[in-house]
């Protein structure tokens, strides 16, 4: 009975104390299996443990089109400079 997602289906909006607001996308196909409730609470917990409690929805890809999703994903090393990039860029901004 789990939900269906699309690629563009919102999982959630963060709102930053900034004024900043973010809409978080799915990005794969799939069934909505689990929402982390846990981050309404805690949501320091995206970035403190974003490999194990800071995950914000785990979403089941269908089987035919779970590898096309895993090789389409970055490896730690590309998120990373990914990541580097993107603060660079808001230093520089600010």
């Amino acid at each position: 009975g789990a939900q269906f997602l699309t690629e563009l289906a919102p999982l959630c909006k963060i709102y930053c104390s900034d004024g900043e607001e973010y809409t978080v996308s799915s990005c794969v196909r799939g069934r909505l299996m689990e929402v982390n409730e846990n981050i309404l609470h805690k949501p320091s917990i995206l970035q403190e443990k974003p490999s194990t409690e800071g995950y914000i929805a785990v979403v089941l890809p269908k089987f035919e089109e779970s590898k096309s999703v895993t090789e389409g994903l970055l490896t730690q090393k590309q998120y990373e400079e990914v990541m580097v990039k993107r603060i660079n860029a808001t230093t520089a901004t600010s």
